[in-house]
């Protein structure tokens, strides 16, 4: 007897085969509906975005010479999830990256930093800091906290709650002109890790 041609395929192995389509059909979705809703979270969009390396030198309330760079990422849509959702919902913890400060060739502060947007076109957002202890770092003055806004251009205006980093110990003082309750002003470009290993190079 013949057997007729065909993938002999059961209709269970076709069930999973659909399933397995649709799945990854509905993954691509949500991803072009998250970029379409929020251009800036993707390099590449056609719109400017916030994610993306941003550097810049500053200067601290007592005079203190620094530069900083800043990586910022858009939490992959879905993380931790069994499943993509088609909507991105609550902003807790949108962003996450890296934050670098020096004030002085080789003597630099390495800081993973995570935080949202304060409204869905990121013209706000603020970012939180913690020691990324498994990278050697210097003392020295590093951000607490980080209050940003953008406005799609080729620069990032921020406000920095810096700290004095002294081994493990985070010193601040009210009415301590750098660490006191008054944030420090700066002003970040697009740039990469050479432009800020040498701006570290000329403080």
């Amino acid at each position: 007897m013949k057997r007729k041609p065909g993938c002999g395929c059961g209709p269970g192995l076709l069930g999973l085969g659909l399933l397995l389509a649709v799945a990854v059909g509905g993954h691509y979705l949500a991803i072009e509906i998250d970029r379409r809703r929020f251009p800036w979270g993707y390099a590449g969009s056609g719109e400017p975005p916030l994610v993306g390396t941003w550097v810049g030198p500053f200067t601290s309330g007592s005079g203190k010479r620094l530069a900083m760079l800043i990586d910022i990422e858009l939490v992959p849509l879905g993380r931790g999830r069994r499943g993509t959702p088609i909507i991105r919902t609550d902003r807790h913890s949108w962003l996450e990256g890296r934050v670098l400060v020096c004030d002085g060739p080789g003597r630099v502060r390495h800081l993973e930093a995570s935080g949202e947007p304060d409204d869905n076109r990121a013209s706000r957002f603020h970012l939180g800091t913690s020691p990324m202890d498994s990278l050697p770092s210097s003392d020295g003055l590093a951000p607490s906290h980080l209050y940003g806004r953008f406005d799609g251009s080729d620069s990032l205006a921020l406000e920095a709650s810096l700290y004095l980093r002294r081994g493990n110990s985070a010193i601040t003082g009210s009415d301590d002109p750098d660490t006191g309750l008054k944030r420090t002003p700066l002003t970040l470009r697009r740039g990469t890790e050479a432009t800020f290993t040498a701006l570290c190079g000329r403080l």
